[in-house]
C-alpha cells in the first residue's frame, strides 16, 4: 500500500511541478487502515479556477483506482456542489493574481454508496496500491482564453484540512 503515492500524483498531473512536495509527504504513510477509516460523508473536493473560466460541475466526479497483482478496478464517486464563491483579484508589490471562482464539492448520495462499496472491496481484496483522480468539465470559455489556471484540493478526514493535489496548474484550452 505504501507505493500508492507515485500513482496518485501521476494521475493528477503529468508534470509534477504543480504537485506540492508537502502533498507527497502527507500521503506517504497513508495505507489500507486510513482508507477504511474515511467517512464518505466527510470527503470534500475544492476546485479553484481563474476567471473568466467557470466549471460545469454537473458530471464532476472523484474516482479511485484500486490496483491488484492481476489488474485494476476503478470506482466512481459523483460530486455535488456545497457552495460556490468568488475570490477577488489581489495585487501586491511584486505580484498580482486574477480573480477566482472556488467550488466546494461533496460526494452525492450515489457517491457515498459507491465509496462504501469501495471500502468493502479494499477490506476484502487487499489492493497493492490505489490512486485518486478528479474530473470536471468547463463552461465554454471566452474566445480570447487560451489557458486556464486551476488548483484542486482534497479533504478525506474530519480532523484533516484540505490537502493540495494540484497547485496553480496551467492547462491549454482546446475546442471540442
Amino acid at each position: 500500500m505504501k507505493r500508492f503515492i507515485a500513482a496518485v500524483l501521476a494521475v493528477f498531473m503529468s508534470g509534477c511541478a504543480s504537485i506540492p512536495l508537502g502533498t507527497m509527504l502527507e500521503f506517504r504513510s497513508f495505507g489500507k487502515e486510513e482508507l477504511l477509516a474515511i467517512q464518505p460523508e466527510v470527503v470534500r473536493v475544492r476546485l479553484e479556477l481563474e476567471e473568466p473560466v467557470r466549471a460545469d460541475i454537473e458530471g464532476s466526479e472523484l474516482t479511485m483506482r484500486l490496483n491488484y497483482d492481476q489488474g485494476s478496478r476503478t470506482f466512481h464517486f459523483p460530486l455535488v456542489v456545497l457552495n460556490e464563491t468568488s475570490i477577488a483579484p489581489t495585487r501586491g508589490l511584486f505580484s498580482k493574481s486574477a480573480g477566482k471562482t472556488q467550488y466546494k464539492l461533496k460526494l452525492s448520495d450515489e457517491g457515498i454508496e459507491n465509496f462504501i462499496a469501495t471500502q468493502t472491496s479494499i477490506a476484502e481484496d487487499n489492493p497493492t496500491s490505489f490512486n485518486f483522480s478528479f474530473s470536471s468539465e468547463f463552461e465554454e470559455p471566452p474566445s480570447e482564453v487560451s489557458e486556464v489556471t486551476l488548483s484542486v484540493f482534497l479533504k478525506l478526514m474530519e480532523e484533516q484540512g484540505f490537502v493540495t493535489l494540484i497547485n496553480n496548474a496551467r492547462i491549454a484550452v482546446r475546442e471540442g
